[in-house]
């Protein structure tokens, strides 16, 4: 079988869906199938590593305006010249218009944020989720989402019969595990300057984040932890940065560090020396970040909302991320009860234990196959 896997966005730092991308393709490639996969590269795929792959550029497509109007007569073109059987985009945007040959497609949608959660998405996403993907997405063979909270999101707002659509969590990256202490300590100290005991949340500052009500019970703990430290980890840019700097500025400030992206062996470290993982999120289509910190030994404060309850099962203390209060509470309740973190730990790695991108392939290659040959 011969699949055409459009990547995006991995000469950058990565997104959730960077990642989903990266890990499909390598646990794809691994799988004991007849499987020939073609990476149609929109920018470069340097960090998608492996000389089994055959990769073909898509000029022009390197930023996603490029991606949504030329992509449209590339794609086609390439999927005639290489004979591919499928078209998989694991990115949502779906560059269709003029179908893909004889090639099947399939699509992931990751989330419908435009229409869960509005105001809260570029003017450029808003037209692909409200106007081009409810078009686009009734010619494709099957759409790939993972959560159930997704995909009763995308039954609610795009025109897709459920027949078609099909809920595969995503895995974990093999990096994420657990570290010998004394490695973490001093590599965390030289590299960031961090010291324990310090709170870490993973997720940049986008509103929908909800950093801001984080800062605000990060701060009502001030006497009670005086040595904490707040730890976080993800892009800022613009308007973003501002809304959730609100709070950087005063007394506390020299507790509060921002590292901006990091490299997922740094992420690790960091997973693996907090003493506690927060993730007060308002709406996830998923949510890799809690699964991450779970793998490595963290402790996880999660937000109740959206898909992260059926992510983090019983594993988390999960809260309101509207309650500045309640959250405050359950950070205290943790770090003040070293039996509790102990449990949180166990329950953790077993609930990671649950979510594997090799099963995630084998269930991608059955639907291929079901799109193929039936």
């Amino acid at each position: 079988m011969k699949v055409g896997l459009l990547t995006y966005g991995l000469d950058r730092p990565l997104t959730g869906i960077g990642r989903y991308t990266i890990e499909l393709a390598g646990a794809l490639s691994h799988l004991e199938e007849d499987l020939e996969i073609t990476l149609l590269q929109a920018g470069s795929s340097v960090s998608l590593k492996g000389e089994h792959f055959r990769r073909v550029p898509l000029p022009g497509c390197r930023l996603l305006p490029g991606l949504m109007t030329l992509g449209n007569f590339i794609i086609p073109w390439y999927a005639r010249r290489l004979d591919l059987d499928i078209i998989h985009d694991p990115i949502g945007v779906a560059p269709f218009l003029f179908g893909a040959g004889r090639a099947k497609t399939i699509i992931t949608v990751h989330d419908v944020l435009p229409w869960s959660y509005p105001g809260t998405s570029a003017l450029l996403n808003i037209i692909i989720y409200r106007l081009w993907l409810p078009r686009m997405i009734r010619d494709v063979r099957a759409v790939i989402t993972a959560s159930d909270q997704s995909r009763a999101d995308i039954l609610r707002f795009l025109p897709v019969s459920p027949d078609r659509l099909h809920v595969l969590s995503y895995g974990i990256a093999a990096c994420f595990h657990p570290l010998p202490p004394s490695d973490v300590g001093h590599y965390l100290a030289q590299r960031f300057g961090i010291i324990s005991p310090y709170i870490l949340c993973v997720g940049g500052m986008a509103p929908r984040k909800n950093i801001a009500r984080l800062l605000e019970a990060f701060f009502t703990l001030e006497g009670e932890f005086p040595l904490l430290r707040l730890v976080l980890v993800g892009r800022t840019s613009g308007k973003k940065k501002q809304g959730g700097s609100m709070f950087m500025g005063g007394k506390m400030s020299d507790r509060i560090l921002r590292t901006g992206p990091v490299s997922d062996s740094d992420l690790a470290l960091l997973y693996n020396g907090c003493n506690l993982f927060v993730f007060p999120s308002l709406y996830e289509g998923f949510g890799l970040p809690p699964l991450e910190a779970m793998a490595c030994g963290a402790p996880v404060v999660c937000s109740n909302a959206s898909s992260l309850p059926e992510v983090v099962g019983d594993a988390a203390l999960l809260v309101n991320p509207l309650e500045t209060q309640a959250l405050a509470d359950a950070i205290r309740k943790v770090l003040a009860n070293v039996g509790l973190r102990a449990e949180m730990r166990a329950k953790g790695l077993l609930q990671a234990q649950k979510f594997s991108w090799k099963r995630n392939a084998e269930q991608t290659m059955e639907i291929y196959r079901k799109v193929v040959y039936d």
